[in-house]
């Protein structure tokens, strides 16, 4: 297995920048991932896409992580990557929803339509963080293009009270909300382990 299998973008939301830059970002690099990159929510997706299908290698696995802002980003980048057939095997999306939407830039968006050139998509939402997480419980779900994608929404209640910076949090460790690190950080991990066994074969 080699880390250096996996192409990983990570995506910022407002003024989020240093927020992801100490946790995501460090986590990622802890892990021993070497090529993670950290981009904001108002580049081009297109322009983003390009620089990926340039700079990704043949035997790379491609990973795009949004937080908030930035998830909505994310997608946009699948989106912009399938007009040009260009795969994305884990698409993640942490608390992007909510206010977010109010953005003259988010109008009549639709985040929740997973494109179909990705493989995977995991979109984690709490119900106690108003900033990241749709009033209506149904509108926070993603939603799949076709029936060989693998979709998961995961929740965390309102009763667990995880608010918008929790759900992002990786540092200090004894600062993590225990369901955070249980059902988001290590899901991650897991899957990002599952995807280098996969580009190992």
């Amino acid at each position: 297995m080699s880390k250096q299998n996996l192409k990983i973008m990570l995506f910022h939301g407002l003024m989020a920048r240093e927020h992801m830059q100490r946790h995501w970002l460090h986590y990622l690099a802890e892990l021993g991932y070497p090529d993670v990159q950290l981009l904001g929510h108002l580049q081009s997706a297109e322009q983003i896409a390009k620089q990926i299908c340039l700079n990704q290698t043949q035997n790379q696995k491609l990973v795009l992580l949004g937080y908030s802002q930035g998830g909505f980003q994310a997608v946009k980048v699948a989106q912009a990557l399938e007009h040009v057939r260009h795969p994305v095997d884990l698409l993640l999306t942490i608390a992007a929803g909510g206010k977010g939407r109010l953005l003259p830039k988010q109008w009549r968006y639709n985040p929740r339509q997973i494109p179909e050139n990705v493989r995977k998509s995991l979109n984690f939402f709490s119900l106690s963080d108003t900033l990241g997480s749709d009033r209506c419980y149904q509108d926070n779900f993603i939603q799949a293009s076709h029936h060989d994608q693998l979709i998961e929404n995961i929740i965390f209640d309102q009763s667990a009270q995880v608010g918008h910076i929790e759900l992002s949090r990786c540092y200090p460790k004894q600062r993590i909300h225990h369901l955070v690190k249980q059902h988001l950080i290590f899901r991650i991990e897991h899957e990002l382990l599952k995807l280098e066994q996969c580009a190992s074969v």
